[in-house]
C-alpha cells in the first residue's frame, strides 16, 4: 500500500512523539539502565585489565559468550521477540511476525554462537584473498549480509501489505536492527583490519561490543513503547 509523503511524514512525527511519550520505556529505563551501567563499567575495567597484565574474569566482557552483558542481550532481543510476535497474533500484520522471526534469529545466534561457527566452516573459500583480515571474518560478514538481504526483502514484501502505523513501526524497529547491525559488522571489519596496537585494539574492541549493546538496548525500549502504544489504542472504546 502506497501512502503520500506528506500523510506519511505527519504520521511518522505523531508517532515518533508517542513513542517518546509513552511512559512504557521510562519505566522499562529505570530496571535496564542501572545494570546496562553496571555492566559497561565492569567491561570498562576488564579492557583496562588486558592492558596493564591484571585480567579480570572473561564474563565482564560485552561479547564473552554467555557473559553477563550476553545474558541481557539474550533477554532483551527474545522480549522484542514476544512483544512482536503477540503483537501479530492480535492484528495479523505481517511486519509484525518478519521482524518477530528475525529477533528470533538474533537471539539463537548470539546464544549459539551461529555467525562464529559459520565463519569457521567457510573460512577456507576466503583463504586466498589479499585482504588484511582472516578469512572467517569475512564468513561471519558474509553470513550477517545474506540474513540482512533475506530480512530486508522479506520486509519490504510485507510492507507493500502493511497499513501505515504498523510500517511505520517496523521501519523505526529497522533502523535500531542495522544501527546494531553497523558496529555488529562494519566496525567488527575496522577492528580485526590490519594492525592495531594494543591500546587502541581495546578501544576500537570496546566501541564495537559497546555500541551493539547500547543499539540493542535502545531498540528494545523502542519496542516496549510500540508495543504499549497499541495496547493502550486497542483500550480505546
Amino acid at each position: 500500500m502506497l501512502y503520500g509523503t506528506k500523510a506519511l511524514w505527519a504520521e511518522f512525527w505523531t508517532v515518533v512523539g508517542e513513542i517518546w511519550a509513552s511512559p512504557a520505556w521510562r519505566r522499562a529505563a529505570m530496571f535496564l539502565f542501572p545494570y546496562a551501567g553496571l555492566l559497561t563499567g565492569l567491561c570498562v575495567a576488564a579492557h583496562y585489565g588486558e592492558l596493564t597484565n591484571a585480567p579480570l574474569p572473561r564474563q565482564f566482557f560485552f561479547a564473552t559468550d554467555g557473559g553477563f552483558g550476553e545474558w541481557l542481550e539474550y533477554s532483551m532481543t527474545t522480549a522484542v521477540a514476544v512483544l512482536l510476535f503477540v503483537m501479530w497474533r492480535r492484528d495479523r500484520v505481517g511486519v509484525y511476525l518478519a521482524n518477530a522471526a528475525l529477533f528470533v534469529y538474533l537471539t539463537l545466534d548470539n546464544s549459539l554462537q551461529i555467525h562464529e561457527q559459520f565463519g569457521y566452516a567457510v573460512g577456507n573459500a576466503f583463504a586466498d584473498w589479499s585482504l588484511p583480515v582472516r578469512p572467517n571474518d569475512i564468513g561471519e560478514a558474509a553470513l550477517f549480509a545474506g540474513v540482512g538481504f533475506v530480512w530486508l526483502v522479506t520486509l519490504g514484501l510485507s510492507l507493500r501489505k502493511a497499513q501505515l502505523r504498523p510500517a511505520i513501526y517496523s521501519l523505526i524497529l529497522a533502523a535500531g536492527v542495522l544501527s546494531t547491525a553497523f558496529f555488529g559488522v562494519i566496525v567488527d571489519l575496522m577492528v580485526v583490519w590490519g594492525y592495531h596496537t594494543p591500546a587502541l585494539r581495546e578501544i576500537e574492541t570496546f566501541i564495537e561490543d559497546g555500541g551493539e549493546f547500547a543499539m540493542l538496548c535502545l531498540t528494545f525500549l523502542l519496542a516496549v513503547s510500540i508495543y504499549d502504544i497499541e495496547r493502550r489504542r486497542r483500550a480505546q472504546p
